[in-house]
């Protein structure tokens, strides 16, 4: 028994050694005229070390590991900026003084190389776009960057699904040549993309080929959007949108700490709707009338200073009159404009399911983190759309075959492993990254009265084609980053897909 009571004592000891190890970091936020700021968010960049500043300016951080961080503040209104801490196992202070954005632009911070870097030290081409330019801007959908983000073009057929090109690398397929991550969450495909934009940190784009770091779908660049992180403060925001040809935009949102320093929660909502472009002729009404509802529920736990694990879903509803606004030749299309002539009308049922769970340790060797994903679309038209769009009965296509078919369903994981945030001139990231996609699709092509006016002899049946697809892979990549000196580095890259 005494035994045990002194094993207990030294392991109490030690415990405590260990927990009060590490520096200490605090300062003062003011702005240019020495006033506290309330409410500015202070962070050390590839770490879960994140704290707001109180009612006097002040933050602290406790029990960091020794080594050299980037201190990154933000605040509304004011300008961001970037640090670099030396820390030791002494008390250290830094104060710091914020500009605002009308007399400073912000030191952005990037993930491009899957870590959280000041922009300038990123060696490829990279647009940004802060949450103020989205805002002003009125980004509201991916497609909008297209006006200003250099060699990238971006549009929609119809059916809210975007086909972007970064200098000139493009395809049609619904396998894209330029990948979106959300929060560090693949879209995997333009089956379960979601193209709308609100609540945005910043997006960002990289206009060279991705592929190494990451994977299927980057051979012309990659689009990241980071989302707003919730605080230990209580915060929201509402924002009505009226435009002409009946453009309603609707958003909300609520986030916050349910415990403070451990557990926060964010939700938000979005409306988005509008009467369409185009006029069929057929029936004199709208073709492109659509409307659609984005849902994002957020929930983070940071167990210590060192884990965190975050839950996000988004659900997504898309309802569309009749998504493709085609002519039958390129004739009737100049000689009309924004007007067509399609006898099969119908409606868009276009829902889509997105849910990650990301685990992220920061140590003092290491960091690890660990994403899980599960994505879903369930897309059909209620009744058969226009296969030749024109007034024609000679071909429309079927998809309502409830929900056994057309209802695409994937699964990712992705292990990766990081050079620590204090490790300077040598850095690494490893890791591992599986996919699986089960795709089962029904459709019928109907062949109407005038089907002769397409070629086929017989009219009044229907072609039916079944697929089921199971798609899975791997792979694995490697990234090494050697600092030479201030001017000059050298990365190596490689990566192994199957």
């Amino acid at each position: 028994m005494k035994k045990i009571t002194i094993l207990f004592f030294l392991l109490t000891l030690f415990y405590s050694a260990f927990a009060q190890s590490g520096a200490t970091l605090s300062g003062i936020i003011t702005n240019s005229a020495n006033q506290p700021v309330i409410g500015a968010t202070i962070s050390l960049l590839n770490t879960n070390y994140s704290t707001t500043s109180d009612k006097t300016g002040a933050y602290s951080f406790s029990r960091i590991p020794e080594g050299k961080y980037i201190l990154h503040v933000t605040s509304v209104a004011f300008a961001a900026i970037s640090r670099e801490v030396s820390l030791t196992s002494r008390n250290q202070k830094l104060d710091l003084q914020l500009t605002e954005t009308s007399k400073r632009l912000d030191e952005v911070v990037v993930t491009a190389n899957k870590r959280e870097e000041e922009v300038q030290k990123v060696p490829i081409s990279v647009t940004t776009l802060s949450a103020s330019q989205v805002r002003d801007y009125k980004v509201w959908n991916l497609k909008d960057i297209t006006a200003i983000s250099p060699n990238l073009y971006s549009a929609s057929p119809g059916d809210n699904r975007n086909v972007t090109g970064i200098r000139g690398i493009v395809t049609t397929s619904y396998d894209p040549a330029v990948t979106t991550y959300i929060d560090g969450v693949s879209q995997f495909s333009l089956d379960t993309y979601i193209p709308q934009l609100f609540d945005v940190e910043r997006v960002e784009v990289l206009r060279v080929p991705q592929g190494t770091l990451y994977g299927r779908n980057a051979m012309g660049g990659v689009i990241n959007v980071i989302t707003k992180q919730p605080t230990n403060q209580l915060g929201g925001f509402a924002e009505l949108n009226f435009g002409n040809y009946g453009q309603q935009r609707y958003s909300i949102g609520l986030s916050g700490a349910l415990i403070k320093n451990k557990l926060f929660f964010g939700i938000a909502g979005l409306y988005n709707g509008f009467n369409g472009y185009y006029t069929n002729l057929f029936n004199n009404t709208k073709l492109d009338k659509q409307h659609a509802f984005l849902g994002n529920y957020f929930l983070k736990y940071l167990a210590t200073d060192k884990l965190s694990v975050t839950l996000n879903v988004k659900n997504y509803a898309n309802r569309n009159n009749g998504p493709f606004a085609l002519s039958g030749t390129p004739g009737d299309a100049l000689a009309e404009p924004f007007r067509v002539n399609q006898n099969a009308t119908t409606t868009m049922i276009d829902n889509i399911f997105n849910a990650s769970l990301a685990a992220n340790y920061t140590g003092h060797d290491f960091n690890f983190s660990s994403i899980s994903t599960y994505q879903e679309n369930y897309r059909y038209y209620t009744k058969p759309i226009d296969g030749d769009f024109s007034s024609l009965d000679a071909v429309s296509v079927i998809n309502n075959y409830g929900p056994a078919f057309n209802k695409v369903k994937v699964g990712t994981q992705e292990f990766k492993f990081s050079s620590p945030a204090s490790a300077s001139d040598w850095k690494w990231t490893t890791g591992v990254y599986g996919f699986y996609r089960y795709a089962p699709t029904k459709t019928g092509n109907h062949f109407g009265e005038d089907a002769a006016a397409v070629g086929s002899p017989i009219t009044d049946f229907a072609s039916i084609n079944t697929k089921i697809e199971r798609n899975y892979g791997g792979a694995v990549y490697e990234q090494i980053f050697y600092s030479i000196d201030k001017q000059g580095s050298n990365t190596v890259v490689l990566r192994w897909d199957n």
